[in-house]
């Protein structure tokens, strides 16, 4: 029986063997480089490794093994383990008894040794006459990202929306790769620098010749930035044409068209499901620390989020400021525990000094309201905005110190605080408390962050009130801080979904989502404080005052962000396409503008790391007649200005068209020439 197993399991294996020479034969006849000769040893070599996947004797295993390597015998001992280990040592002792069918399986699953059990003395692999040695490609990573402009790009004109897009491509936070730009390697990078530079014109440009095709047709490098003269800044920029956001008749802000991501029918469906499945309480909002410190409050010590360093950091600064400065204190009284403030203010040499405060409990009920007379003289009274004027301070007596003191007493630092961008308030009144409710900030400006909504239109749209509409009398603070607090009861009704967009999202909060950290520098952002800017940091603003600043913030922390967006207007204001909001603010002429510009780029070119993206955009055209035309519609009512509108359409439309003729310019940081 055992013999007849034994010759059945031969012609099985010799079976095996001749179909694989058949096989291998095929090959050799297709490669006209093998002889016959390299056939049939490929033959042997296959014959000998199916002998040995079914050897049952040890002795003979390492024999077939010397004798398929030229191994000696040490060395074929050694690879003998390796099989076992491998799963190519011969059938368990208890299994043999199993017969010849599993025997047959366990050959007839192995065709040939893995490469690993190939390896000859010296760690190489074996050639067979059918191998092919394939060179490795260098990485694709380790090349530096390059950006090309589409031809078709020059003639069709981009959008803000497509650079946007762009930069989400970059960041890998979509596939759709932009038509209009070819990016090659986008792996590479890692850094991404947005610039927006309203007051830059055509004009700011001059041929580049070395670019300059022979047909004389349009192409992305045929002109560069006067003042440019670094050769290869000069070669990476690629300029393009860009239409600003708006229509026929309106111009939009390019800065906030950037900021803010569309969404898609079912990402806005998501996100209203999401804001408005939770049941929300009067804490869900109240601001969280950063906010607070986003927002420029004074910072109470009891806020809650502070660890123990920023608690002594803030102790040793509220000691610098010394005793002017009042905290809310913790203490039991019966009544509301949730109030509403609002503050007038007139100006006087030293700033806006307090004039008015008023309070309002849970019930809209007044429960402080106090004139105040300030300790310096007054300059002005803002009457169209405070209310205030002379005759009503005339005889008031009560001071600011007075006014702190009844508010410690009224409100305990565990109460909530509302207002409409209380920080203001609460400055000027040199107080601080940790719980603060903003309707600013729960309530999102039509056209979404990084605006502000007013508290005047907040009323009318959600409220149906009118406020701050008496002509010249200025705002009431009673009136202001009343509504405040109905604005928050309604969120508390209807959610956290009332009262912001859902159809936007800001694109600094989605990158986040996928680890990208953001810094964005403009002349309207909140100072940066020591208390924000940590390693856990997501995205941040910081406030400069000219393009100096801008260009410093992003040179320092390189190495901390992925993504950096700033808004610079010193050209802007150079060509008085716009008036600085600080008077004081020293202005620099165009040219000199234009120069500091380019000066700055061209540093900032060279210190950034290998394929960083430079993306630099003048948001708008010379908006000159528009701002002209605008300012003359403002000072008209409504009625009028409609009227006027249409009287003036076709010169709105030239104004608009002007303005909306806006450029990029496109760069890549290469890779530093290396000596080979």
């Amino acid at each position: 029986m055992g013999f007849q197993m034994s010759k059945n399991l031969k012609a099985d294996t010799d079976v095996d063997a001749s179909s694989r020479i058949s096989e291998n034969t095929k090959i050799g006849n297709r490669l006209s480089s093998q002889n016959s000769n390299q056939v049939k040893d490929e033959a042997s070599f296959q014959s000998k490794v199916a002998r040995l996947s079914i050897c049952e004797d040890e002795e003979s295993r390492k024999i077939i093994i010397k004798d398929v390597l030229g191994l000696d015998k040490k060395s074929s001992e050694s690879l003998l383990d390796d099989s076992k280990n491998d799963g190519l040592s011969s059938v368990a002792p208890q299994d043999q008894m199993a017969g010849s069918k599993r025997r047959r399986r366990r050959s007839s699953g192995i065709s040939r040794p893995s490469l690993a059990q190939l390896k000859d003395s010296n760690g190489e692999v074996p050639s067979s006459s059918s191998s092919v040695v394939v060179p490795k490609k260098k990485k694709k990573a380790s090349q530096s990202a390059k950006l090309t402009v589409d031809q078709k790009a020059l003639q069709k004109r981009v959008s803000i929306k497509d650079l946007r897009d762009l930069v989400l491509y970059l960041f890998n936070d979509t596939n759709n790769a932009p038509s209009w730009i070819q990016v090659e390697n986008r792996s590479a990078i890692k850094k991404v620098i947005v610039l927006f530079v309203p007051g830059l014109l055509p004009e700011d440009f001059e041929e580049n010749t070395k670019h300059t095709l022979s047909d004389n047709s349009t192409n992305a490098r045929a002109t560069s930035l006067i003042s440019l003269n670094d050769p290869e800044l000069l070669d990476a920029v690629q300029r393009v044409p860009v239409t600003a956001p708006g229509s026929k008749n309106t111009l939009y802000s390019a800065y906030n068209s950037f900021v803010n991501v569309g969404l898609s029918k079912k990402e806005k469906e998501e996100k209203k499901q999401e804001l408005s499945k939770k049941k929300i309480t009067l804490d869900d909002l109240v601001l969280r620390i950063d906010q607070l410190v986003e927002n420029e409050y004074p910072i109470h010590q009891d806020t809650p989020g502070l660890s123990a360093e920023e608690i002594e950091l803030l102790t040793a600064k509220h000691t610098d400021l010394g005793s002017l400065w009042k905290d809310t204190r913790y203490f039991e009284h019966e009544g509301s525990r949730t109030f509403s403030m609002d503050c007038e203010m007139c100006m006087s040499e030293n700033g806006l000094v307090l004039t008015r405060v008023s309070v309002v409990n849970f019930n809209c009920e007044l429960v402080y309201d106090s004139l105040v007379k300030p300790d310096v003289p007054i300059t002005d009274y803002l009457t169209k905005y405070s209310g205030i004027t002379e005759e009503k301070l005339d005889g008031v007596t009560t001071t600011l110190q007075d006014v702190q003191s009844d508010i410690l007493k009224l409100i305990s630092s565990t109460d909530i605080l509302i207002g409409h961008s209380l920080q203001s308030d609460l400055n000027v009144l040199k107080l601080r408390h940790p719980k603060i409710v903003d309707t600013a900030i729960i309530y999102e400006h039509k056209a979404g962050p990084p605006f502000r909504p007013a508290l005047k239109y907040l009323a009318s749209e959600y409220l149906d009130q009118e406020i701050q509409n008496d002509e010249g009398l200025g705002h009431d603070s009673f009136e202001d801080a009343r509504a405040c607090m109905e604005l928050t009861k309604l969120k508390i009704v209807n959610g956290l979904a009332f009262g912001v967009g859902i159809n936007t999202e800001n694109l600094f909060h989605r990158l986040a989502k996928n680890g990208i950290r953001s810094m964005s520098l403009n002349d309207y952002a909140p100072r940066t404080k020591e208390l924000t800017l940590t390693a856990k940091t997501m995205e941040t603003s910081v406030r400069c005052q000219n393009d100096d600043q801008i260009f410093e913030n992003i040179s320092e922390h390189m190495e901390d962000f992925n993504l950096f967006v700033g808004r610079l207007r010193d050209l802007e204001f150079g060509r008085e396409f716009a008036v600085p909001s600080t008077p004081n603010l020293k202005r620099l002429d165009a040219l000199a503008a234009r120069n500091n510009f380019a000066r700055r780029l061209q540093e900032l070119y060279r210190q950034s790391p290998p394929s960083t993206v430079f993306l630099v955009c003048s948001g708008s055209g010379d908006t000159r007649d528009w701002t002209k035309i605008m300012g003359e519609l403002n000072k008209m009512n409504k009625d009028e200005r409609n009227e006027v509108k249409k009287q003036r359409e076709a010169e709105i439309q030239a104004a608009v068209s002007k303005a909306r003729d806006a450029l990029l310019l496109a760069m890549t940081k290469q890779e530093e020439s290396r000596t080979v």
